[in-house]
């Protein structure tokens, strides 16, 4: 079992060291507000892919949720087919994480789009990355490889404590076995002897199953 948690904390270690690489290096850029047919098109420019959580408390209000990703010392707010853009607020909640406030009419009919330099566009909420699919099916994987190898030590323990009880209730046998003999009474030298040659053959043959039972 000792093993078991060793590798999981390994697995933990590294998902979390592993998230920590992929967020250095990724800023935010720009944040480019579009107006479309039913709403806007809020397309956020960064270095990479990034996970976007979208909230609309209001209609006339929207907030973007950032994570695994840094403001860039100066973030351009484009504005294409739209002068009336209320309030563009970004905020940093704490390290690699970032809140985006828009004010607007009809701004919670919003579609969000992450433009990364490195990678294909995205819109939040209709499709995944694919590194996050790769990622995400290679814990998986990780994970299931590790359910396997404790099932089989658990199944190893459980036959192990079988066979050690079916060893002892033979033991339990073998002892009240030996004590009847003892106490029957023999008849002759000859009847003696072949009780005695009786015995050892059974001796043996318990010994046998003792020892099977053992590997």
């Amino acid at each position: 079992m000792k093993k078991i948690f060793i590798i999981f904390a390994f697995l933990i270690t590294f998902v979390f060291s592993a998230a920590s690489v992929l967020a250095d290096g990724n800023f935010l850029h720009t944040i480019t507000l579009e107006k479309n047919d039913s709403g806007y098109n809020v397309i956020l420019g960064s270095d990479k892919m990034t996970k976007v959580v979208k909230k609309s408390p209001e209609n006339n209000e929207l907030i973007l949720e950032l994570s695994g990703i840094s403001s860039s010392e100066s973030v351009n707010a484009l504005y294409k087919g739209t002068n009336s853009i209320d309030g563009l607020v970004i905020e940093s909640p704490g390290r690699n994480r970032l809140r985006i406030h828009i004010t607007a009419n009809d701004i919670s009919n919003s579609t969000v789009i992450v433009e990364p330099i490195q990678g294909e566009p995205a819109i939040v909420g209709e499709s995944v990355p694919l590194d996050k699919i790769l990622w995400a099916l290679f814990v998986l994987s990780l994970v299931t490889v590790i359910v396997k190898f404790s099932k089989h030590i658990t199944e190893d323990e459980e036959q192990f404590s079988i066979r050690k009880d079916i060893k002892n209730r033979e033991i339990q046998m073998y002892k009240k076995y030996r004590k009847d003999i003892s106490i029957y009474p023999s008849l002759d030298h000859n009847s003696d002897a072949r009780l005695k040659t009786l015995v050892k053959k059974i001796d043996r043959k318990i010994d046998e199953r003792l020892i099977s039972n053992i590997k």
